[in-house]
């Protein structure tokens, strides 16, 4: 599902959302872990710099647009990726 089609983000504006959308797309061109997870940090740099404060509906929804780019050999090493990330922080 597409984050503009997302019941989580329909209070943002709908054109921010888009532009959020192309830089998973962008990311998804990569199609590997480590470069598709730079691709998150930078959608939620985007969040941070519009003082956007994620739901966890919102959370969840980026997460697994961004992990659905990716073959399914890959989802398990960007989770890997991931996880370590969430744990430095």
């Amino acid at each position: 599902m597409k984050l503009y089609e997302h019941p989580a983000f329909s209070h943002l504006d709908p054109q921010f959302v888009r532009h959020l959308q192309d830089m998973i797309d962008v990311s998804s061109r990569k199609n590997n872990a480590f470069d598709t997870l730079q691709g998150l940090i930078k959608v939620n740099n985007e969040l941070t710099q519009r003082q956007i404060n994620c739901t966890p509906d919102m959370q969840r929804a980026l997460l697994t647009s961004f992990k659905d780019t990716l073959p399914k050999a890959q989802r398990k090493q960007f989770d890997t990726f991931f996880n370590a990330i969430s744990k430095v922080k």
